[in-house]
């Protein structure tokens, strides 16, 4: 039986997954309802868990008991939705979304769904990545990475055109999120030159401006104030959605809504929902500006595509906008719903051999992890997991034969605390948007100790999103510490080094060495929000009993 491994795109709204099929194409694997996409929507039912299209209906009956965006709370918090008197955490609740696709994916194919790469939105932090796999894990997955949308969305892309080396702007507007990357692309090397983006910023929100102005619409025409309940405003959120979709073909949409026993049709056109929607889309111009002025100053001026990415670019708008501000740049729509998950599914045919070479020698029917370094980032891989050969090799997918170089940016800053001029300060050791050549970047630098006979080296590490050497300190932005002891005696300014080594999953590994002494502490950073071990492997147990339907 063939070996195929898979890419998912974890929507907000909607999720889809892929494979490169026999003759080294990328595809799409239908749901068991027979769409490409699902929807990221959670219901509990009973002892079962309902996931997609089914449970969006369920939304408008029973809100209390579904989940939806769930996406937006990843890493940000451990609770998503209470049931049966049990706090569910948002990597158990992607955990469903995720078991739903794998378990129709399955079905459809007659093989096991296994070994997976997922997607995140390219600012995603380490927090937020490492709920991601978390969720996956929670699912029963392998997990062979995490990858960024628009670099998926890129190798998708890429690996589909023959062309010319060219920069090209990904512009990834999806159902609650926003990206915007810039990559220099050829037949042999995807490079990231920078990225941005907004988590709060995506089709919802448009959404939102609709419901707003439907429901004022519905209290003019039936001329008196009006309650809505829970079902009147997931009737209402359902029925903008739809006519949000009308709009990109049509001129005009309506609609009947009935709320406490009245009746109304609410209706709007393309141009007022243009109107109402326009402060939105300027926030993505802004964002888009910005992008592109961080690779201009990196020596990229000129951009030669622009590429469309997510449900939401479908909106007329969108295309209009682009084209206004950008016109001197060709601007391609590609894929909106799929070009992501097909991407993933290339690089998980990548990622899986590179890890089966880095295991080359090792006993492939041994359940032990083993340490390997692959690309120059370590890594524990389960022998066992690899021991197939897959049904497609890197060289089929590619232009020329030759496997295509992907080399990543920082998608964040990591700083550390110190006494800058007689005032605390953060001080970024690593910038947001530098390169990660082999997958990882590696920065030393040595301070001083900032008193005499000072015991302990406290060496406290920020993530953020400045791009600046200094900036204010601010405790949100702490994600953790390495206390390095220190010998007696020491003059003020003894010097320690202190080493920052991020690899692309967003691991941050903190080394801090006393020069005089030779002592030294070695911490793996685990952000705030990020659940332990036990956690995981509690969760992952409880959710396997559950009935995905």
């Amino acid at each position: 039986m063939s070996k195929y491994v898979f890419g998912i795109d974890l929507g907000t709204t909607y999720s889809c997954i892929a494979r490169v099929d026999d003759t080294a194409r990328a595809e799409v694997i239908k749901n068991n309802e027979g769409e490409n996409i699902t929807p990221s929507v959670v219901a509990f039912e009973g002892d079962n868990v309902i996931v997609g299209n089914d449970a969006k209906a369920e939304a408008v009956l029973n809100p209390d008991t579904t989940s939806m965006l769930v996406k937006t709370l990843m890493g940000k918090t451990d609770f998503a939705i209470r049931y049966n008197y049990e706090d569910k955490t948002p990597e158990e609740i992607s955990s469903y979304i995720l078991r739903k696709l794998a378990k129709d994916a399955s079905e459809q194919l007659g093989i096991e769904v296994k070994d997976v790469v997922i997607t995140c939105p390219a600012y995603f932090g380490t927090a937020e990545r490492t709920a991601t796999k978390n969720a996956g894990i929670i699912a029963g997955l392998n997990v062979l990475e995490i990858i960024s949308e628009p670099t998926a969305a890129a190798l998708y892309y890429g690996c589909a055109n023959e062309q010319n080396e060219k920069t090209i702007l990904i512009y990834d507007l999806g159902g609650g999120t926003f990206d915007v990357t810039i990559m220099r692309i050829s037949s042999d090397k995807i490079e990231v030159i920078c990225s941005d983006g907004d988590h709060d910023l995506g089709g919802r929100n448009w959404d939102e401006v609709l419901i707003r102005y439907l429901a004022n619409q519905f209290i003019e025409n039936i001329g008196a104030e009006v309650e809505f309940d829970e079902y009147a405003i997931q009737d209402l959120r359902l029925k903008a959605e739809k006519m949000k979709k009308q709009l990109t073909s049509k001129n005009q949409a309506s609609d009947m809504l009935e709320v406490n026993g009245k009746r109304s049709k609410i209706s709007v056109t393309r141009e007022k929902f243009d109107e109402i929607t326009s402060t939105l889309l300027d926030e993505t111009l802004n964002k888009t500006r910005e992008a592109i002025e961080v690779a201009r100053n990196k020596g990229y001026g000129k951009i030669d595509e622009i590429l469309l990415v997510g449900g939401s670019t479908r909106m007329p708008q969108v295309k209009k906008m682009l084209t206004e501000n950008f016109g001197e740049s060709e601007i391609k729509i590609l894929e909106p719903d799929e070009a992501v998950a097909k991407g993933a599914a290339i690089h998980a045919v990548n990622v899986y051999v590179n890890n089966q070479k880095s295991l080359a020698g090792h006993d492939f029917n041994s359940d032990k992890e083993v340490k390997v370094s692959v690309n120059g980032d370590e890594k524990e891989l389960n022998a066992s997991d690899y021991k197939e050969d897959l049904s497609v090799t890197p060289e089929m997918m590619s232009i020329g034969g030759a496997a295509r170089q992907i080399i990543i940016a920082t998608t964040k800053s990591f700083a550390i605390k110190i006494i800058h001029r007689n005032e605390e300060k953060c001080y970024n050791m690593i910038v947001k948007n530098e390169p990660m050549n082999n997958g990882f970047v590696n920065v030393s630098q040595v301070f001083g100790t900032n008193v005499r006979n000072q015991n302990t080296a406290n060496i406290e590490i920020y993530e953020n999103d400045y791009m600046d050497e200094y900036f204010n300190v601010d405790d949100d932005l702490k994600i953790g510490e390495a206390i390095l002891e220190l010998p007696a005696g020491l003059s003020q300014g003894a010097p320690i080094e202190v080493t920052l080594k991020l690899n692309k999953e967003g691991i941050l590994d903190v080394k801090g060495v006393d020069k005089t002494g030779n002592r030294e502490v070695n911490v793996r950073m685990e952000t705030k929000g990020v659940m332990s071990e036990e956690e995981l492997e509690k969760i992952k147990q409880r959710s396997q009993g559950i009935s995905v339907l």
